[in-house]
């Protein structure tokens, strides 16, 4: 199990309740981020430059990474040329709506798109691609940096059209599975909480260094547990399961929090439900285009195989208080007025 995360597809993390989620969550939350903004940060989002200043994410350049993998380029064309060729059996056009990628990304996969219609140059350093070609690269590039040493970092991403992708294939080289990523939002949503008042950047690398400790226990807990969830073939009994552990973990929250005697106000909590703030749902299926997209014989995982091909402890008071974590963020969160 990995203790880091890599958000993506865009280089800004959102300034969302999600984020502040993934931060508390994650040891260490990194970005893909191409080397030219490390000397134009004001070009990046506002709250993207706060999260680097404070060092609460880092930037991961894919020209630092990706000249290791020898077949990165040539695995994601055999994976897509195979896509493109049952698209074509199934009769199912692809929608001619694109998004913009940067060049750093696509190295020498963006002549092949130029070639076969599907990107455009847009730009010095960007090029325009049709979007479920992009939907696709974008998931691909993030469990190829991912699954390197150096940066050893678990994808996600808070949006379905990415996330999916994670479903297909059988390998262990791949982000999670929709459904475990989907357990994993719906558990956190509801024992994390979010203050209602703006918590500074300061406030949580400070929260961080302190009880960061309690870290690897939680998300023991909460990734084995959504483990068991996703191989529920049911959406029902993936809620029910999800519902129950909650459940379970809330006994075990409110002990610690009256032992400690934290205080509960000023914080929001989510509920159990679809997770339509994502955009991802229990039973929802990708759009048709999509699967069309998604079969073939050459799998999401193989062509993350392939593309690897040139590369040839818990302390006894962390296993027996796995929940401490979210008890001291929940106090620590709304101790303090920030009203100001």
């Amino acid at each position: 199990m990995r203790n880091n995360a890599l958000y993506f597809p865009f280089i800004s993390v959102p300034n969302t309740a999600w984020t502040i989620r993934t931060l508390l969550y994650w040891d260490k939350l990194s970005s893909i981020v191409p080397l030219e903004y490390n000397y134009r940060r004001r070009e990046l989002a506002p709250f993207m430059r706060e999260l680097l200043s404070a060092d609460l994410v880092t930037a991961v350049s894919p020209a630092a990474h990706l000249y290791r993998l020898g077949d990165f380029e040539s695995a994601f064309i055999q994976l897509l040329e195979d896509r493109l060729k049952r698209q074509r059996l199934s009769q199912v056009p692809l929608v001619r709506t694109r998004v913009d990628i940067h060049i750093e990304k696509l190295a020498g996969i963006a002549e092949f798109l130029v070639e076969r219609g599907l990107a455009a140059r847009n730009g010095a350093s960007w090029y325009s691609v049709d979007t479920p070609v992009a939907n696709l690269f974008m998931t691909y590039l993030a469990v190829c940096l991912g699954n390197l040493d150096d940066v050893d970092a678990e994808p996600v991403t808070n949006l379905w059209e990415y996330a999916q992708w994670f479903g297909h294939g059988t390998a262990s080289r791949r982000g999670k599975a929709p459904q475990h990523q989907q357990a994993r939002h719906q558990i956190l949503t509801c024992l994390l909480p979010i203050p209602d008042e703006r918590v500074t950047l300061s406030e949580l690398v400070d929260f961080k260094e302190k009880h960061g400790s309690l870290l690897p226990a939680l998300r023991i807990k909460i990734e084995s547990q959504s483990a068991v969830i996703a191989n529920l073939p049911d959406p029902e009994d993936r809620a029910d399961a999800t519902l129950a552990f909650i459940n379970d973990c809330q006994l075990q929250v409110d002990e610690l929090r009256d032992a400690m005697r934290f205080s509960w106000k000023r914080l929001v909590f989510g509920a159990l439900a679809p997770l339509s703030g994502t955009g991802m749902q229990w039973a929802s299926t990708p759009p048709d285009t999509v699967m069309a997209f998604s079969g073939g014989a050459v799998s999401f995982a193989g062509a993350v195989y392939a593309a690897f091909s040139s590369i040839g402890g818990l302390s006894d008071v962390q296993k027996k208080q796995p929940l401490a974590y979210i008890a001291h963020a929940r106090g620590r969160l709304s101790r303090n007025d920030r009203s100001k």
